[in-house]
């Protein structure tokens, strides 16, 4: 039987049906809900009805499971019907043309784009150039949906996931970009660059090296007896708002001048001394709290102008297993909140550089903080970032 969308009623062999290609949910809601409503009848002969009679109720039915918005947005959202964040390499269907590896389409305000998705946003990509995530050929803004969660992208339809900050589907991976100028950035002033982080910091030789690998790289102008500005504690460490928030380290370093370029660490502290009871998930509120402190940190330095964050987040914590379980939890929430961000922010999971080195590269009770040659190492893949991204030479 062909399938249509909107419905239409086929009148053969002396039977009705109602033809739909809605999805198999929205045609289930739609029955059970006429069935509740007595519009469909229950299949007992209480005299006969002719089929436009019979057509007329279906069609009701449909007509009122689709007014409490089971069918809204079927043909917006973003399934095989529209293409809509699915990745690309050249070309798209349905209208839409290939920016930065998804179909969507340029646009200037975001009521061009709620056509593919009600809650689509159009978003600048000026972030995501500048973390060599999209070409400098990409479109100054096009149609895209944010996340920090999964649900956030429910609105799709299925087969969608959050990563890096914006509803892809899940099982591809974003094509590879890499700067299409010429990197020759100035070094920076002692002024410019800050740290801001928690206890792996403060205990360790971190700042040091990574002076030194900023000074070995002529990344950073320091005269005799200058230093990188350091703002990091072990006691402001915690993303989530409050007396011992991280953000009071970057307000006391916007009170001292602004920044270009932060280097940051956060979120280990906040899953210490058994911060979920019932185990790190995402209804945890400290976790919640966690995120939303990133958050409002990040947009905070994104209305003060900083151009660049460069945000390091943990290996694993060898000898504490609920903490490493809150940061693995933590890690695919924070990095959402760093890709949606409007500030620059480049991201370096820390796993990869202590891969087959934990022994040498961490100490402590916990199995996490840097010892010497962890600390080392950590500077440098920070300042090769650096370089990579164009942020500094």
């Amino acid at each position: 039987m062909t399938s249509h969308w909107p419905p239409r009623i086929d009148w053969g062999n002396g039977e009705v049906f109602l033809v739909v290609n809605a999805p198999r949910k929205l045609r289930d809601s739609g029955r059970r809900l006429a069935a509740l409503l007595g519009l469909l009848g229950s299949g007992s002969s209480h005299g006969v009805r002719s089929p436009r009679a019979r057509a007329s109720q279906s069609m009701a039915a449909w007509v009122v499971a689709c007014s409490l918005a089971m069918c809204h947005g079927q043909e917006t959202v973003g399934g095989s019907e529209t293409h809509f964040l699915r990745r690309c390499e050249t070309d798209c269907p349905s209208g839409l043309l290939c920016e930065c590896g998804v179909c969507t389409n340029p646009c200037e305000t975001a009521v061009q784009c709620t056509s593919w998705a009600s809650n689509a946003e159009c978003v600048s990509s000026s972030a995501r150039v500048a973390t060599q995530r999209c070409p400098a050929s990409s479109a100054a803004a096009f149609c895209d949906l944010s996340c920090i969660t999964e649900a956030d992208c429910d609105s799709l339809g299925d087969g969608y996931q959050c990563e890096s900050g914006y509803c892809r589907v899940a099982g591809t991976e974003a094509p590879l970009t890499s700067s299409e100028q010429p990197c020759t950035p100035a070094p920076l002033a002692a002024e410019e660059l800050i740290v801001v982080g928690d206890s792996l910091l403060t205990l360790s030789i971190f700042t040091n090296e990574l002076e030194a690998a900023a000074i070995a790289a002529g990344g950073v102008e320091l005269a005799q007896d200058e230093h990188l500005r350091d703002y990091s504690s072990h006691l402001t460490s915690m993303l989530a708002e409050g007396q011992l928030s991280l953000a009071n380290q970057y307000a006391a370093s916007r009170e001292e001048g602004p920044a270009r370029v932060v280097i940051m660490d956060g979120g280990a502290t906040d899953m210490l001394q058994d911060a979920c009871p019932s185990g790190p998930e995402l209804q945890c509120p400290a976790v919640q709290a966690a995120v939303l402190g990133a958050e409002q940190l990040l947009s905070q330095m994104a209305e003060d102008g900083v151009e660049h964050i460069v945000y390091f987040f943990y290996e694993d914590a060898t000898e504490n297993a609920d903490l490493r379980a809150g940061i693995d939890v933590l890690r695919p929430l924070i990095e959402n909140v760093c890709g949606k961000s409007l500030v620059p922010c480049h991201w370096l999971d820390l796993r990869p550089v202590f891969e087959g080195h934990y022994a040498e590269y961490v100490t402590g009770v916990d199995g996490i903080v840097f010892s010497d040659a962890g600390a080392r190492a950590t500077a440098q893949a920070i300042w090769e970032l650096v370089e990579l991204r164009c942020i500094a030479p």
